[in-house]
């Protein structure tokens, strides 16, 4: 018994040892900790007591150059696309996101329904203001291939004509077993 409990406290010590001894694995030069990109992009001026400048009114760009459809799922049957299943990848303003049928896309603009290769946007309860759609792929490169040759080697046997035609055994010829086809010659005695 007494064996038993040093054998656990020394297999306890052992494990919590070789926890605090073990490293993480390196994260790759390519990974940004999700931490780091928010502390570059905040803005501690008004923190500051700073006061902004009056913001100057941009002109507001058209919808259709803002956005941009890149894929949808859209549902199968008619029944699921009336309660509101689907959803479409738009870019807006150059940045992907995934958006579900009901969803605020940008501003009061919501995606109302997913086509098979379109998407309506517009506001909630009203007929869509705008539809997106899918660019229709480009055409595929058409053409006509070379008429295959003949390949000089033959893989797999003998070419035609480079072994006589092997005739059927005699009636009372024994077969060889254990012997290639091509080793027997037509009386049934095997080469030599």
């Amino acid at each position: 018994m007494a064996f038993l409990v040093w054998l656990v406290l020394g297999l306890s010590v052992g494990y919590w040892l070789l926890q605090a001894a073990a490293r993480p694995l390196p994260m790759p030069a390519s990974v940004l900790p999700a931490g780091e990109s928010r502390a570059a992009q905040a803005d501690l001026s008004r923190l500051l007591g700073t006061v902004a400048p009056e913001a100057v009114q941009e002109p507001e760009q058209v919808q259709s150059s803002r956005l941009r459809l890149l894929g949808v799922v859209a549902p199968r049957n008619a029944r699921a696309a009336e309660a509101g299943e689907g959803v479409a990848l738009i870019e807006v303003d150059g940045v992907a996101r995934t958006v579900r049928v009901g969803a605020v896309v940008d501003g009061e603009l919501r995606l109302l329904r997913v086509g098979a290769r379109s998407a309506s946007l517009g506001r909630l309860g009203q007929s869509p203001q705008q539809v997106l759609e899918i660019s229709p792929p480009a055409a595929p490169a058409t053409g006509s291939l070379m008429a295959a040759t003949p390949s000089p080697v033959v893989l797999g046997g003998n070419p035609p004509g480079a072994m006589p035609q092997q005739m059927p055994p005699p009636a009372g010829a024994q077969p060889q077993y254990g012997l290639p086809l091509a080793a027997s010659v037509p009386g049934g005695q095997p080469l030599r």
